[in-house]
């Protein structure tokens, strides 16, 4: 006989498996090439979510049919995809495309470029970047604050604002990074050295400069600085 109870715990399963966590996974790599792109940002917007890379370029991330997830890494365009559930049925590739500064016979005004894309940037993850919590933090006071300090420790130090704080840290490290590649491009540094291949890609990372240094470096800076540097590459030197 066919009870009553066993039709409420089919009814029960059957909406547990409706409503099952769903992951989007795979591989990150630079477009073009097999190359894997480690500790790049996945960001599931409309979740709130976020996630990087391994060390083999592997990213996984719960998300819903419909929500937008964004994969970045200073150095790459950003790309936006749209969940599908065809994404989900296997490992879903991701190519990033390297963002590179092409030259031209005219001037090229890099840091026009790169504050559209900054400002893109911003506009992609303000749903973390200005998000307060619920519950007011020692430096997060609201509009409608009065005078003095709230403190919430058990929100703080909760799970989800830890990882708040620390994906916050990462874009603001990957900012750092688009900015000082907008100073210090591939393609211009390849034109006044005149280096290319292996050569090129160990001076690029030998004689990267720091971000404070590009933030105060006038054009002419970076061409002395550049200048400076290859002649000691050329030397065999070590980067003081």
């Amino acid at each position: 006989m066919f009870k009553p109870g066993c039709v409420f715990l089919i009814l029960i399963a059957f909406r547990a498996d409706g409503y099952a966590q769903q992951f989007l996974s795979g591989k990150v790599e630079k477009r073009g090439t097999t190359e894997i792109i480690i500790g790049a940002n996945i960001l599931n917007i409309k979740q709130g979510m976020h996630n990087v890379s391994d060390m083999g370029g592997n990213y996984k991330i719960a998300v819903k049919l419909g929500d937008t997830v964004i994969f970045s890494s200073a150095g790459y365009q950003p790309d936006t995809t749209i969940v599908a559930g065809y994404m989900l049925e296997e490992n879903y590739l991701v190519a990033l495309r390297p963002n590179v500064v092409t030259l031209k016979a005219v001037e090229v005004d890099e840091s026009r470029n790169y504050q559209l894309d900054s400002t893109q940037r911003r506009e992609d993850y303000r749903f973390i970047l200005d998000k307060k919590h619920p519950v007011k933090l020692w430096n997060e006071k609201r509009s409608a604050d009065g005078p003095g300090l709230s403190f919430s420790p058990i929100g703080y130090y909760s799970k989800r604002e830890r990882e708040k704080r620390r994906l916050k840290k990462r874009l603001k490290q990957e900012e750092e990074d688009y900015y000082i590649d907008s100073r210090f491009p591939v393609a211009r540094v390849a034109q006044l050295t005149r280096l290319q291949g292996d050569s090129l890609r160990l001076f690029m990372y030998r004689y990267r400069p720091t971000y404070q240094f590009c933030r105060s470096a006038t054009s002419q800076d970076i061409f002395m600085y550049i200048n400076d540097k290859v002649r000691l590459f050329r030397k065999g030197e070590v980067k003081k």
